[in-house]
């Protein structure tokens, strides 16, 4: 994709021309022998930084996903090398570590916050997959063991990745009621911190719009998908549409900036804007417009593609498609250059999210 005329063309034509812009060599240069690192200096992977449960829960979602987008026979030694991580971060009683450092030594205490529900989305993604066996296995072994832990947090952003993942795993166990009843259970917290937030100006879950939003709505439309009920999927359009709303300027997509979020009654920040809250707007609309061909989601589908291409307050590329990596954001000067897992991978998400949604 050369910039932001092209995203005038047919969603069948954008799936033809995203097939054809995606690469994965920046993914494979940040991933060594033992797993994905999480930043770059510039395009060099920054040895230093280490490593993340969050990052490598990430790529094995695309990992899991990516034979449709871009089949790669490179592919299922990554996805080994993957699982094999976050076995090693997982404690015995499920819960997980999430940061390790470049000599292999494990540098914070086990948890259970997003990286944990990261991690049974990823989880979740290999079970519903075309994997081998024998790491499919593994998956179940890792998301079985955290699954306990996800019932007793708090964060509304790690009930939404477990979600994801349950409605994965039920794609091929549907009769496994544990399974769905967690989902009920994670998705009914998430509609009553709707009810608890919302206000007639504030269609959200919380006082504050921060990271990865759009994930909260995703959840919720995947709980409609798996389990029908009508309020999952009243709630999750209410709040896309807020977040579409919020995160417009005139016709740019302009995703809430992380110097302050958006603090209800307060005013927004701008920057820095982050790939990962386009990304996730990408992906999650994707499936509201499967549920409902709004020309709404058309739109919002459009802008957010179109910020990774040029359509943004500065009118910069964020991705690059002679290497696959995506800018690590945009900030008041223009673009942050270096090009990290994070950012690359909301990219890659997005790109599979939707070639996987509309190709013919």
């Amino acid at each position: 994709m050369e910039g932001p005329s092209d995203l005038q063309h047919g969603f069948d034509e954008l799936c033809t021309r995203l097939r054809r812009s995606v690469k994965l060599d920046h993914l494979f240069a940040l991933t060594d022998h033992n797993a994905l690192l999480e930043h770059a200096k510039f395009s060099v992977p920054a040895r230093i930084e280490g490593y993340t449960v969050d990052d490598n829960a990430r790529a094995l979602v695309f990992a899991a996903k990516s034979d449709r987008l871009k089949p790669n026979s490179n592919i299922i030694e990554l996805q080994r090398k993957l699982i094999s991580f976050l076995l090693l971060m997982q404690e015995e009683d499920g819960r997980f570590h999430n940061l390790m450092d470049y000599s292999q030594r494990i540098i914070d205490k086990p948890g259970a916050d997003d990286h944990l529900g990261r991690t049974i989305w990823a989880a979740g993604a290999v079970i519903n997959s075309t994997i081998p066996t024998g790491m499919k296995e593994s998956a179940r072994l890792i998301f079985d063991r955290a699954l306990p832990w996800a019932r007793m947090s708090t964060s509304p952003r790690t009930k939404a990745y477990v979600c994801l993942g349950l409605h994965e795993r039920l794609q091929v166990e549907p009769e496994e009621r544990n399974l769905t009843a967690n989902l009920k259970l994670m998705a009914d917290n998430l509609v009553a911190l709707y009810n608890k937030n919302q206000a007639s100006n504030w269609e959200w879950f919380e006082n504050i719009l921060t990271y990865d939003n759009a994930r909260l709505c995703q959840a919720l439309l995947v709980a409609y998908q798996s389990l029908g009920e009508q309020k999952y999927l009243t709630v999750a359009e209410a709040t896309l549409q807020f977040l579409k709303k919020t995160e417009t300027i005139g016709e740019i997509h302009t995703p809430i900036g992380n110097h302050g979020w958006y603090v209800k009654g307060k005013t927004k920040a701008l920057y820095d804007q982050q790939p990962i809250e386009p990304g996730a707007l990408i992906e999650a609309t994707t499936i509201a417009y499967k549920l409902n061909q709004s020309k709404l989601y058309e739109e919002t589908l459009r802008q957010a593609l179109g910020w990774f291409f040029g359509l943004n307050t500065k009118s910069v590329k964020l991705y690059d498609d002679s290497t696959g990596a995506c800018y690590d954001g945009i900030n008041p000067k223009g673009l942050n250059k270096n090009q990290g897992a994070e950012s690359t991978l909301a990219f890659l998400l997005a790109a599979e999210a939707f070639v996987n949604s509309f190709s013919q």
